[in-house]
Parts: C-alpha cells; structure tokens; sequence
C-alpha cells in the first residue's frame, strides 16, 4: 500500500508541475548567454556562461557523463537517451567552439537510464557501464579499440526491475572495478563483483532489498576506516540511506539513516564539502523541489547536521559539488525538471557552506535532469553539460570566469626617510586566467597612483613617490586584470618621514663676570 500511495502522490505531482511548466514556458527567454556575478563579491570575480548545443535529437535524455573516450586529451560525453534506446557518446575534436561527433555504442538498450566511463577488463582502455529501464538491465560494453571505437556489449544482470542507476568503483579493493546499482522497482542496492577473467565473470551481492524506490547510488569512504561505504536515495521511501561496509562481517552492509523525510530523494553526491577530512553527502528532493548537504560530524555512529542550499526548485533532480568559481571552496551545479532551470548555487559560507546565493544558468532548458560537470574546452575552469528531457537537447554551458589576481606582495621598499626625497617602491601580483594586470598605489597621504600598466602577470612593478609633509604613513597597492577586475588590497607597508634635523640657531651668550 505505502508503494502505490507514493506513487498516486508522484503522479498528481508530475500533472501539476506540467501544468505549470506549460504556463512558465509561454514567457521564457530564449537568450542563449547568461551573466551571472555574485553581488558580494562582483568587484573580485565574473563568470558567465555561454550556451553551445552538442544535438538536437538526444531523445529523452537520462544519463550523461563525461570522460576522454578516445584517449586524446580532451573530455568527450557519454549520453543514455531512454526513448532513444541508446547509448552514446559524443566525440570532442576540438575548436571554437567545440566541435563534436556522434557515436552508437548500442541502440537497442531499452529504455537506457545512466551511463559511466570506467576500465572493466583491466586493459587500460576505457569501457562503459549502463542500466536500462524497459529492459531490466545492467550491462557493460567493451572498448574494443578501432577508429571509430568498437564496442562489444556485455550482461551483467537482467531482471533488475527499472534499473535506474549505475556507479562503478573498486569495492572490495582488489584491483579490479566493481559495479553498483539501484533498481526503481525491486527496491534494491545490489553490487556485482568483478571476478575478471574473459569475458569478466561476476558476482551479485545485495546490499539493501528494502529501499522502496531506489534512484541513486554511490561509494565513499564515510567512516575513515579506509573502506568503501554505500550511500543511496530512495524517492518513495524519501530516504537518504548509507550502509556501512564490514566486508569480513556476517552482514557485510549495515544502515544507517542520514534523513529519512527526504521528500522524493532522487540524487545522491558524495564530497567533503568543508573541508575537514570527512565525506559529506549532497541530495537533491524531486517531491521536495530542494538541493541539501548534509555534513558529517563523525562519531560512532556518525551524526549528520543537514544544511539547505536551494528550496522551490521545481522537480529537483541533481546537485553536484564543484568549485566552478575558483574560490576554492565547492559549489553546486542543480537542474530542475519541471522549473526547466540549470542553476549554480555560490558557496558564500566557506568551509562552513551555509550561505548560497542562487544564479540561474538557463531557465528555458525544458524537462532539464541529467547533467555533469567537466573542463570540456581545456582552459582551466569547469563547464556543466546537461540534458532536456521535454525537448530532447544536449548542451554545455562554456565557463568564462574571469577572476580576479591575486592580491598584491607587501610593497617593498624603504621604511623610513625624509620629505622632499623621491622613494621607490616594487611588488607584484599573479593573475589566474593569465591576464596581464595594472597597479593602483595608495601612499597613504591622501595620494594616490594612476593606474600603472599593463604589466604581464607575476613581473615586478616599481612605483616612486615624494612626501611633502612629516607622519607616518601605510603604501598599499591593488590590482587589476585587463578586463577591469580588480583585486583585494595588499597588506600595507608602514613607513615613517621623520621631522627633519634643523640645527639650532647660534645664540650670542652674555659673560657675566
């Protein structure tokens, strides 16, 4: 009963969110480029996002991930289309922008759900593992080299009831890849052991039978006991769930709650959001239209402290962590299917994480769900590739961040002098992104440079200046990089223009006798 009552509750759900994406739609941009600046710190960085379509007729997308196929440097894309039948993968040969080729693994995998690049057979070629819903299956195709790549496909395990997702890892750390999945219907998180051989031979371990709804599985070490714990959501269960690994135990998979009133858990993404040593977990709620993280405090068990990062996110599907600002600490890329909205949440807590401003990417990306994050164009930052499930478009968005440079070296020069002399003074600053930069010098007398430059990231600036009045003063510099983003001071140099030695006047002394 509780099975069909969810899923009369998941069907008012879906006919309400069309109804309302249906209305969203007749006003929605169809501008391609997005501008998005954090408003608290838009003097020191700027990214925008330019969209570039990769096909038009990516037919119902499901899965998508991404990784260099073909061995040539660069990160190619892995797509599974669920009306398509089909999985793929999208050939990145370079340019600008990108251009790209299409490649059938196998279009005849029914109802295809995920996809993930990993080295099954040991043979130092990337091979693909899949899960496919009409067919109830998880299977492996192997890279069998040529130009273009030959592909020999491979079961693993039919009869697994809307398998909805696939993860590969080694679990039991012996060299070789394993694979997880979730089955929607038979409410299960099942690993296969890879037992090698040829073809590669395997084993089924069950890890949870009672899951009800499982959509989402993967692998972490969550305790520190350097071994690989499972982490899962349910939607119908509205549970995010992991299983601690004793792999010489009895009961070699133990649960453990991380929420249970989740609601409509759809995704689950492992990271050590703040910092601290420990494995986080991100989530997102395809009922509960929510993106949380939840930090784990350690202990024995580990106690969880959740921290919302977007709510009102229309059919929640994805939340990846990745610092897409180079701030050095983790973002969140989302997509929301029935907002029809890629969206990246900024990290304006630090390590702590609980501060996130919204910036919305594409708001007309209809039925938007699978995505994945990579440096597809090779310039140093992270791009986001995403799927439209309504219209069957697969896209990337180009990241042009431009940060900021760093801050300035403590000006260098002389401490103390006297006024009316000219004194020199040098620093020097690196710019991310390679920019040649200009220097601002504040001489802490009310005076202050032009802007000096331009001057190629990390060579010296040498500035002078004279001072007309006795005091102490602070020289500090910033910088700037050509496109006019400046950075945070420098640490100021104290100095000091001492008054200046005037011998006294010779005085005519009275004798007295």
């Amino acid at each position: 009963m509780k099975k069909i009552f969810a899923m009369i509750l998941f069907c008012l759900f879906v006919f309400v969110s069309i109804s309302q994406s249906m209305l969203a739609n007749q006003w929605s941009s169809n501008s391609h480029t997005i501008i998005s600046s954090n408003p608290t710190l838009s003097t020191y960085v700027n990214i925008s996002f330019t969209k570039h379509l990769v096909d038009d007729s990516f037919d119902y997308a499901f899965g998508l991930s991404t990784y260099d196929i073909d061995g040539d440097g660069d990160s190619d894309i892995l797509g599974a289309e669920k009306d398509g039948d089909t999985i793929a993968w999208w050939c990145n040969n370079g340019g600008d922008p990108i251009q790209w080729t299409k490649y059938i693994i196998d279009n005849d995998f029914d109802g295809a759900t995920s996809v993930a690049p990993s080295d099954i057979d040991g043979d130092f070629d990337i091979d693909v593992v899949g899960s496919a819903w009409g067919a109830n299956e998880i299977a492996w195709w192997s890279n069998e080299g040529g130009d273009p790549i030959q592909w020999k496909k491979y079961t693993i395990r039919t009869d697994f009831d809307f398998a909805h997702e696939v993860c590969c890892c080694d679990l039991d750390k012996d060299g070789k890849i394993d694979v997880l999945g979730a089955s929607t219907n038979d409410n299960q998180i099942a690993w296969w052991r890879n037992m090698g051989g040829n073809p590669v031979h395997w084993i089924e371990g069950m890890i949870d039978t009672d899951f009800i709804g499982a959509k989402s599985v993967r692998a972490a070490d969550i305790d520190n006991d350097n071994v690989l714990e499972i982490v899962g959501a349910a939607i119908l269960d509205n549970k995010i769930t992991w299983w601690d690994h004793t792999p010489s135990g009895p009961s070699p998979f133990a649960e453990y709650s991380i929420d249970d009133n989740f609601q409509g858990a759809h995704r689950v993404e492992v990271c050590d959001m703040n910092a601290d040593g420990n494995i986080d977990v991100v989530g997102a709620a395809y009922f509960g239209n929510e993106i949380a993280w939840w930090e784990n405090n350690g202990g024995d068990p580990i106690r969880w402290t959740k921290h919302i990062i977007t709510t009102g996110f229309t059919g929640a599907c994805i939340g990846l962590s990745v610092d897409l600002d180079g701030d050095n600490d983790l973002d969140i890329v989302g997509t929301a299917q029935y907002a029809n909205e890629v969206a990246w949440f900024r990290n304006d807590g630090g390590n702590s994480g609980s501060n996130w401003i919204k910036f919305t990417i594409d708001q007309n990306f209809l039925g938007a769900w699978p995505c994945c994050i990579s440096d597809l164009d090779s310039d140093g930052d992270f791009d986001i590739v995403a799927g439209a499930s309504f219209t069957n478009e697969l896209a990337w968005w180009e990241n042009n961040c431009n940060q900021c440079p760093e801050k300035p070296i403590k000006p260098s020069g002389s401490t103390n002098g006297k006024i009316g002399k000219e004194y020199s003074y040098t620093t020097s600053t690196n710019d991310p992104n390679g920019d040649q930069v200009y220097y601002y010098w504040d001489w802490g007398d009310g005076s202050s440079s032009n802007w000096l430059g331009p001057y190629s990231s990390g060579v010296i600036c040498n500035a002078t200046h004279v001072w007309s009045t006795k005091n102490h003063y602070e020289i500090k510099v910033k910088a700037k990089d050509t496109t006019g983003i400046e950075s945070l001071w420098s640490d100021p140099l104290p100095i000091t223009m001492p008054y200046s030695f005037n011998k006294p006047k010779q005085r005519s002394i009275e004798i007295l006798f």
